[in-house]
């Protein structure tokens, strides 16, 4: 579940950075940040359950 919430934030943070001039590269860095998170846990997951 937190790696869903990981990557749906992140989507939101890279889709919406256009739209905030001043904050564009602060949101395009935090949304993938999130984005490499979720998926960073969605393979420890994966990995923790496969063992």
């Amino acid at each position: 579940m937190l790696s869903l919430v990981s990557l749906t934030c992140g989507l939101a943070l890279a889709g919406q950075a256009p739209r905030f001039p001043g904050w564009t590269a602060r949101m395009e860095m935090a949304g993938g940040l999130s984005l490499v998170t979720g998926l960073a846990t969605v393979g420890a997951g994966l990995k923790a359950y496969c063992i």
